[in-house]
């Protein structure tokens, strides 16, 4: 539900064009000469999910709509929706175009919602949907679905699609591939760096990167992941025979380490095509929420979908978490969870930037101010100890009002009337709470990007068959002189990473100091492979 296009001169004054500056140079916006009175808020992430089931970026007129909207409402980032369920909102890529009445196939939405938000100082993130394929009990139409090519129906290791225990592919969500099928993952890395390589995206951004809840809530694990090549996989790679319980630990573990596989390999090799590029992705923090470290292992991301995204931003693998907490204000359990999350969120950043994601669509908007009111309340004053912005879902349904009814297809947003003005009250208040982004400001700046001090080792081993190149054991060491290890202490040369390859016999490791490196397998009767690492850049060390 898009606001009305407002194609008028104001859109490229001088104000618009100095906070496309700020976003372009954040440094310099938080730095205003002394005595001087700003006309912008520090940085802040301002994000809007723009979602592909609703108005937003199927014709040049929704996303001029939308960025006009934006601009109004003073946000600065969008994470627009271009993948949906196995299909394309741009054209530079395999998959086939959107089938929705309203989106013409031949209209590159992602291309155009890039320069058009570009011209307004926005920045864009390609929102791509990662495992989710299919809903309908209808297949596609276009026989160049992935579901038509590699769904149920598929036999053998053409069937790439996760299932249950007993051998089930639908799920309430929907269909899903399994990422511990490696040719599922080869096909997704793919989908990601395409995207990369073909349009000026500020950043990529994961969305259901993860395996489909299940309508069984069992007490620890969930009942996914059994597709015949992974689970076959999984036996090769321990050694075992059995059907592993769905909270097997060792299973559970297992599946967990296939999606963080596939956001390794897509996030390093997205810096080697652009180093500049920021990779983000919406996280699940459903329900209680951890008050510690240790507690993380035992909540529903970890358990019900395998998703351990506390790990990724510890790794350096995502720049931006953004988890998904959306809380109904009114529920005073459900908002205690809201406000425990924000609180363990804050702490547990591990050098990397955190948007919390607001359900607009929960809450009147009063709610919804009070609760990014809250967020910013939560932040502290260490740039490690704190909240770096919002992100809100989403632009088609902002706000639930309790007179207003929602129809809600299942598994769908809510839907509501259009409204022309529906983002006003982030600037103009609501109720008695008062505007949240009465000013523009630009997006914070990532020192390790922008200033970048580590750098990646990524490879590939190649072996006689697939199998032989899946779980391999790789490791690296950092090489220096002799002068080097003894102003060290030698501790720079301690330490030997040891990893293992994916399913496709890809490897990577992030956050190396420069300098130079030796990669070797234990099995190989040949030398190491020597690399040199360099500040922001990915070193090859394929073997």
């Amino acid at each position: 539900m898009s606001s009305e296009a407002q194609l008028v001169g104001s859109m490229r004054s001088f104000a618009s064009a100095a906070a496309y500056l700020l976003v372009a140079f954040p440094v310099a916006a938080q730095t205003p000469p002394p005595g001087s009175v700003s006309k912008f808020d520090p940085p802040e992430i301002r994000a809007l999910w723009v979602d592909a089931f609703h108005a937003g970026i199927r014709s040049p007129q929704e996303a001029d709509e939308l960025i006009a909207a934006a601009r109004r409402a003073h946000l600065n980032t969008l994470f627009v929706q271009v993948r949906r369920r196995g299909d394309a909102l741009y054209t530079k890529g395999v998959e086939p175009p959107l089938d929705d009445p309203a989106y013409d196939s031949s209209f590159d939405a992602l291309a155009y919602i890039v320069d058009g938000a570009h011209r307004e100082g926005l920045q864009v993130h390609a929102w791509v949907n990662a495992m989710p394929t299919w809903r309908d009990e209808a297949p596609p139409r276009d026989a160049r679905h992935l579901f038509n090519r590699h769904g149920p129906a598929a036999a053998g290791e053409e069937n790439w699609f996760t299932a249950s225990p007993s051998g089930d592919h639908k799920f309430p969500v929907g269909y899903f591939v399994d990422p511990g099928h490696p040719a599922a993952a080869a096909y997704l890395v793919e989908i990601y760096l395409n995207i990369v390589r073909s349009y000026d995206v500020d950043g990529i951004h994961f969305d259901y990167i993860r395996y489909p809840e299940t309508a069984e809530r069992l007490p620890r694990g969930a009942g996914v992941g059994y597709n015949a090549v992974a689970l076959e996989r999984f036996r090769r790679n321990t050694g075992r025979t059995d059907m592993p319980a769905p909270g097997d630990e060792a299973w559970m573990a297992w599946r967990r380490a296939q999606v963080t596989s596939l956001v390794r390999r897509i996030s390093i090799e997205a810096k080697a095509i652009k180093p500049h590029v920021k990779v983000s992705a919406a996280v699940i923090p459903w329900g209680v929420p951890p008050t510690n470290e240790k507690d993380f292992a035992d909540v529903a991301p970890m358990q019900r979908v395998f998703q351990n995204w506390h790990e990724w931003m510890r790794e350096g693998l995502i720049d931006l978490a953004v988890p998904m907490n959306y809380a109904t204000e009114t529920d005073a359990r459900v908002r205690d969870w809201f406000n425990g999350w924000i609180r363990w969120e804050k702490r547990h950043k591990h050098g990397r930037q955190l948007a919390v994601g607001v359900g607009a669509y929960r809450n009147a908007p009063e709610a919804t101010l009070a609760q990014i009111a809250r967020i910013r309340t939560a932040r502290g004053n260490d740039r490690d100890d704190r909240i770096d912005g919002v992100s809100l879902f989403s632009y088609a349904v902002p706000r639930l009002a309790p007179e207003i009814p929602a129809t809600v297809a299942p598994g769908s947003p809510p839907q509501f009337p259009a409204d022309a003005n529906h983002l006003a009250f982030l600037v103009d208040g609501a109720g008695a709470a008062q505007g949240a982004f009465t000013r523009p400001a630009p997006v914070p700046s990532m020192p390790w990007i922008d200033r970048p001090s580590r750098g990646f080792i990524a490879g590939t081993v190649t072996a006689e068959t697939p199998r032989a190149a899946d779980a391999v054991e790789v490791r690296i060491k950092r090489e220096g002189t002799w002068a080097e290890a003894l102003a060290s202490g030698f501790g720079l040369f301690r330490r030997t990473h040891l990893v293992r390859t994916d399913g496709n016999g890809y490897f990577g490791v992030t956050n190396l100091k420069p300098g130079r490196y030796r990669v070797w397998r234990d099995d190989l009767k040949k030398g190491p492979v020597r690399v040199r690492v360099e500040a922001g850049k990915v070193a090859r060390a394929d073997m």
